[in-house]
C-alpha cells in the first residue's frame, strides 16, 4: 500500500510536468509515438483521468458541495453558453452544413477526446 501512496503522491505531484515533457517530446520526435495506435487512446486516456484523480482530496468534494452555485454556473456555461456561442459562430461566419454540425457538436461536447 505504501508503494501505491508513494506513486499517487509522485503522480499527483509531477502530473503537469509529465504531461508537458510528454507533449514536446511529442512535438519534436513524434515517431518517439508512432508505436501508438489509436485503439490505444481510451486505455491511455483511463490512465491520464485516473492520475488525475488520484490528486483529489476529501476537500475537494466537500468545497463543491459547499458552493453549488459555482457549479451550477460550470453546467448552464457547458451545456447552454457553448452550444449558444457556436451557434452563434455558425451563422456568424455562414458556415456550410457540414462545417456547421461539427462547430455546433465541439461547442455542444465537453472537454476530453
Amino acid at each position: 500500500m505504501k508503494l501505491l501512496e508513494k506513486l499517487s503522491s509522485l503522480a499527483g505531484k509531477y502530473m503537469a510536468v509529465i504531461v508537458l515533457v510528454i507533449a514536446a517530446l511529442s512535438l519534436f520526435v513524434p515517431v518517439s509515438f508512432s508505436w501508438i495506435k489509436t485503439s490505444y487512446i481510451n486505455p491511455l486516456l483511463m490512465v491520464v483521468m485516473f492520475g488525475m484523480g488520484l490528486t483529489l482530496k476529501p476537500e475537494d468534494f466537500k468545497l463543491v458541495l459547499s458552493r453549488p452555485g459555482d457549479v451550477i454556473i460550470g453546467f448552464l456555461a457547458q451545456f447552454i453558453l457553448m452550444p449558444l456561442i457556436a451557434f452563434l459562430l455558425v451563422k456568424i461566419f455562414n458556415l456550410p452544413t457540414e462545417l456547421a454540425i461539427g462547430v455546433i457538436l465541439v461547442g455542444t461536447c465537453p472537454g476530453g477526446t
